[in-house]
């Protein structure tokens, strides 16, 4: 049994404004200035990927975490101070501070510009809108599936 989805487009073409709005907020994020929190290092993980041949290097704070370099990963130690330099909404860490040292370090993971492919990728669904008939199922079911995903990534910038 074949279900249609196509019966679902102008729901579908509704509900695109989420994944738009997702990525126009990610690409604003370029713009607005950045945020600084201050918080204390709670935790640090290392982690090997032997099928990617992989080590990844991530840092737990009181109110937020991100995978650094090797570099950061080694710098800081758990208790220690920081001010974290974040992007508006994502709170994507761009730089951390060691309060007592006043010594900066640069998150050079690269991580931001896999959000501006999905940001990008986001976008997408907004071509919907320039279609005057009913999507294809097969268009409806790439959509929804978009539209998932920026559910999440809304949940990430309304925590």
């Amino acid at each position: 049994m074949r279900i249609n989805f196509s019966k679902y487009s102008r729901q579908v073409k509704l509900l695109a404004i989420i994944p738009v709005v997702a990525g126009l907020l990610t690409f604003s994020e370029s713009f607005l200035p950045y945020k600084e929190i201050e918080t204390t290092v709670v935790s640090k993980n290392e982690s090997y990927r032997a099928k990617f041949d992989r080590t990844t290097y991530s840092i737990y704070f009181e109110n937020n975490n991100d995978q650094f370099t090797q570099e950061v990963f080694n710098a800081l130690k758990v208790g220690d101070n920081v001010i974290l330099t974040t992007s508006f909404f994502h709170e994507e860490t761009s730089k951390i501070t060691k309060v007592d040292t006043g010594k900066w370090y640069l998150n050079s993971t690269g991580e931001i510009y896999i959000q501006y492919v999905f940001a990008l990728v986001f976008l997408l669904p907004a071509l919907s809108w320039l279609k005057q008939r009913s999507l294809s199922s097969k268009q409806v079911k790439y959509i929804a599936i978009i539209i998932l995903f920026s559910l999440f990534d809304f949940y990430r910038i309304l925590k």
